[in-house]
């Protein structure tokens, strides 16, 4: 597979899961919002800044606007043309990539991509306005589950499925950890300490979409036990250990493929993050729990950044060492 046309399903799949983390984080703040008083600013705080922080850059939001509340927040993390991972923009960048590879995917796959954007742009600011976020959120979560349904039920098990899962998983694991980051900053917050004690955790929940699968494993709200069940839950396929896993298995069945050289850094950095992960485990969480979060940060950006160099970048360099590993593999035969 040409190194452009991995880049190209690879960074598709990204953009599609960040969209749907989006609109799924709109959606549970809009809910979240309703639970809390708006008295002094307690609410923006609470609920819409962290919003912000996941979705986008604070210092973005604040030139166009004056604070985070649901109006502005709702404008920014769905239409806002100066967010480049609006849920608009991630949608188009999906689109517009996935129509540069349209020959190496099945017709419903772009199909399913095509009408999710051309759904998307029929929402106009004073649409959005009239009927409220919810339908845009519905909408949105709609169309990319049934597009990321398309690919696995669709696609061979090829190279490019395999770059596709990859980039999925690696961009979950990626949101999960800015969404346990966001809801740590506003604890930190003295003022708002009781209010999240009371339903940040639950909040949290929402938007990383686990309230149910938490509540089938009987675990209380308290903050060690949700964030464990967010990092650790080996059943739960947005935890970070459940994608980081995810990540390792895609580099290595591309391995198989002989798309990636043998012990290949992506590998070895994906399982040293989900190492970390599990080392972390073993503390309270609270507990250095910031510097954790930036770490693991830092090696998912790290994973990203040797897909690329391993992949996309230096494909010419790659073709002897992966000729030498399929000659040894056929001798192995």
């Amino acid at each position: 597979m040409l190194a452009r046309v991995a880049r190209t399903l690879y960074r598709t799949a990204r953009d599609l899961e960040r969209a749907e983390t989006h609109a799924r984080v709109l959606e549970a703040s809009l809910g979240a919002g309703l639970e809390h008083s708006p008295a002094n600013g307690a609410t923006g705080r609470l609920v819409w800044e962290p919003a912000v922080r996941l979705a986008g850059d604070m210092d973005a939001f604040l030139r166009d606007h004056r604070r985070a509340d649901e109006r502005s927040v709702t404008w920014f993390m769905s239409l806002g043309e100066h967010n480049p991972d609006s849920v608009l923009a991630c949608v188009r960048r999906a689109r517009d990539r996935a129509r540069s590879v349209r020959d190496r995917l099945p017709t419903e796959v772009w199909e399913g991509v095509n009408s999710a954007w051309l759904d998307l742009v029929e929402w106009s600011p004073d649409r959005l306005g009239r009927e409220g976020a919810y339908p845009f959120c519905r909408d949105v979560l709609r169309s990319v589950h049934l597009v990321q349904g398309l690919i696995d039920q669709g696609m061979s098990r090829d190279e490019g499925w395999w770059f596709m899962r990859l980039g999925r998983h690696l961009e979950r694991a990626e949101r999960t950890i800015r969404l346990l980051r966001a809801h740590l900053a506003v604890g930190a917050d003295a003022a708002l300490a009781d209010a999240v004690e009371l339903h940040g955790w639950r909040s949290l929940l929402g938007a990383a979409s686990a309230q149910e699968a938490y509540l089938q494993v009987g675990g209380d709200l308290s903050p060690d036990a949700v964030a464990r069940f967010l990092m650790l839950d080996p059943r739960f396929p947005r935890s970070v250990a459940f994608c980081l896993g995810e990540v390792e298995r895609a580099i290595a069945a591309l391995v198989e493929m002989d798309a990636m050289v043998p012990a290949p850094p992506p590998l070895v950095l994906a399982r040293a993050a989900r190492e970390t992960v599990e080392a972390a485990a073993r503390r309270p969480w609270g507990r250095d729990a910031g510097d954790l979060l930036e770490r693991l940060l830092a090696r998912c950006a790290s994973v990203d950044r040797a897909i690329d160099q391993t992949c996309f970048e230096a494909s010419y360099e790659r073709a002897p060492a992966l000729q030498n590993a399929q000659a040894a593999r056929q001798a192995q035969n």
